[in-house]
């Protein structure tokens, strides 16, 4: 086995990796990820978001280490050496955890294997990348190259994958101590609503697009992690003095949704995409064998668009987006959706309408069960632990504490209409007459 090696990151510094993890690192698929940019099509919006899901693997898995030390604290009767296997395992799942991303970000998951040519079910539907990342887990041989380098510490693939969202209930003695279930803190920190994944590339997305936005105090969070236990399961807590912190998290993500990810130039380019893999491209498919699927990179899609003679295609290659003609928001997003049946048949065939909502959390909203009937979930509700003397309840969830779920329920809407750079004027024009002569009462 490789001696221990030092990454040296951008964004966290020096980064230890253990010889289990270079092993993994030294994987194919996971080497992959260093041709696959973590931004898609970002860079032609901000060039300097050359970066990609290698280095953030790399520092999500540095991020768990860390959010597991202080989660470790309110485990005590969690065995020395469990915990230096479940540390191990955590470490892992977040450096895995982007394993079967498509090419060109989310909006390649159209290209992912069938679930039937994966096995997983009989329906032929694209997988999603969580998905594609259990089975190679779970079914390439990484799996042997993690069992055999993690024999020592007890790490196997099934536990990764485990704590990756894979249901497989003759695992979960592993990680239930004294009558109390870990694998519920450990599946949040890799995905929830306070998760390594976000706390890496925010600062990282923020630092290569040169922007602000995705700024939030790292520190004081993780020193301020930790795990409350009810009803046999252990589930993620922070301290009260941490919730401004917490908020202001929140915040960073809301805003680099709203000015970086939905940036109306990626958004158009991704749009495009999507009609090219629907058109000329739908015989494109990633394929389902891992060592193939190791192949199935950024390039290995550039070159399949400069292959074809699709006019999306076409357009992408050579630099030729649609452009953006009108933009309006909320409010004038919505009383411009229900002019666009009249609106529609006066511009060119070209045109692309795009309407997209940015909501404040993926998770707040979600039915919430109460505490008995809460069952062992891969994203359990975050727990605020008072920390201030004279509190009535020791231990309340996040939204009954915070109000900025509250205050950012509505999402933001954004209507965007496109076209050929020749036809924009006239776009934005018909558009204007139409919101002028619907200037009076709105309820068409």
């Amino acid at each position: 086995m490789n001696p221990p090696v030092e990454i040296r990151d951008p964004v966290h510094g020096p980064v230890q990796v253990t010889p289990l993890e270079q092993e993994v690192l030294d994987h194919p698929l996971v080497q992959r990820l260093r041709r696959v940019r973590q931004l898609g099509f970002g860079e032609l919006a901000f060039p300097g978001a050359t970066h990609t899901r290698f280095l953030h693997s790399i520092g999500a898995m540095y991020l768990a280490g860390r959010a597991f030390d202080s989660v470790a604290r309110d485990l005590p009767f969690v065995p020395g050496d469990a915990v230096v296997r479940l540390r191990a395992t955590l470490r892992l799942a977040a450096l895995l955890h982007d394993l079967g991303h498509p090419p060109l970000s989310h909006s390649g998951e159209r290209i992912l294997p069938r679930s039937s040519e994966l096995g997983l079910s009989p329906l032929a539907r694209p997988v999603t990348h969580e998905e594609m990342t259990r089975f190679l887990v779970l079914r390439s041989d990484l799996a042997n190259r993690i069992d055999r380098a993690g024999r020592d510490a007890g790490v196997r693939a099934g536990l990764v994958a485990a704590v990756l969202g894979h249901p497989d209930p003759t695992l979960e003695p592993e990680f239930r101590f004294e009558g109390v279930s870990v694998l519920p803190v450990l599946q949040q920190l890799i995905a929830g609503e306070l998760d390594v994944d976000r706390m890496d590339y925010l600062p990282r997305d923020s630092h290569f697009t040169g922007v602000a936005y995705g700024r939030f105090d790292r520190d004081w969070l993780l020193s301020h992690l930790g795990a409350h236990c009810e009803r046999g399961q252990a589930l993620l807590a922070l301290d009260s003095s941490a919730v401004f912190t917490f908020e202001d998290f929140l915040l960073s993500r809301f805003h680099m949704f709203l000015m970086v990810y939905s940036h109306h130039k990626t958004m158009i380019l991704h749009r495009m995409l999507e009609r090219f893999l629907r058109g000329g491209g739908r015989a494109i498919r990633a394929p389902a064998d891992p060592e193939a699927f190791a192949r199935c990179d950024d390039e290995w899609l550039w070159q399949r668009l400069r292959d074809s003679k699709d006019p999306w295609a076409r357009r992408i290659v050579e630099g030729r987006p649609l452009k953006r003609a009108v933009e309006v928001w909320d409010e004038d997003a919505r009383f411009l959706r229900r002019l666009q049946r009249r609106v529609a048949p006066l511009l060119p065939p070209s045109t692309e309408w795009m309407d997209s909502a940015v909501e404040f959390s993926k998770y707040f909203g979600r039915a919430r069960a109460t505490a008995s009937e809460r069952p062992l979930s891969p994203a359990p509700g975050l727990m605020v632990r008072m920390s201030h003397p004279g509190s009535r309840r020791a231990v309340v969830p996040v939204e009954e504490w915070s109000d900025v779920f509250q205050r950012h329920a509505r999402r933001r809407r954004v209507l965007r209409v496109y076209g050929p750079a020749e036809t924009v004027q006239s776009i934005a024009d018909v558009v204007s007459r139409a919101v002028r002569d619907a200037s009076g009462p709105r309820d068409e």
